[in-house]
């Protein structure tokens, strides 16, 4: 099976602690090097570090940029982001591959963003208007990279 062209990255503050959580992570990560060049980076997080709120939120928009430094399209996921169908991010996944070769979705701490990761961002993409835990945020956001790459290709786990 061809890969998509470019290079997609998910990045995002703290590891997963629950067995359960990291099982399906690399599960989607594994389904999803089939398709483009995938790799998953997670920041140290720095809420509850003994840091002031607004020390940490700082912090781990640092080491978000770090890590997304390669990146053309900075994607972030915020409850007030563009909502889309799958098939829509489908298509907004291969348009943004195609035209900047490398993107990077980024997944927050629990504090959000500093002003300088959104102030960076190309693009703001909410997953639902519910509120998510962040483990399963990043899971359910792994599972819809997958779901965009099987429609893309026409295979039959998106229906």
């Amino acid at each position: 099976m061809p890969l998509f062209p470019g290079h997609l990255h998910v990045i995002a503050v703290g590891k997963l602690q629950a067995k359960h959580w990291r099982a399906a992570q690399e599960a989607y990560q594994k389904r999803l090097q089939r398709y483009t060049d995938f790799r998953l980076v997670e920041v140290k997080d720095a809420v509850g570090k003994g840091f002031p709120d607004a020390a940490a939120m700082q912090k781990e928009g640092e080491l978000l940029l770090q890590a997304a430094s390669g990146a053309a399209r900075l994607i972030l996921l915020t409850p007030e982001g563009q909502q889309t169908t799958s098939p829509g991010l489908a298509r907004f996944i291969e348009k943004q591959l195609q035209e900047y070769g490398r993107i990077a979705f980024l997944i927050g701490g629990p504090l959000g963003f500093s002003d300088d990761v959104i102030a960076a961002s190309h693009f703001q993409l909410a997953l639902s208007p519910l509120t998510f835990p962040h483990e399963l945020a990043r899971v359910l956001l792994l599972e819809q990279l997958y779901r965009a790459f099987t429609i893309r290709n026409n295979e039959k786990y998106h229906k």
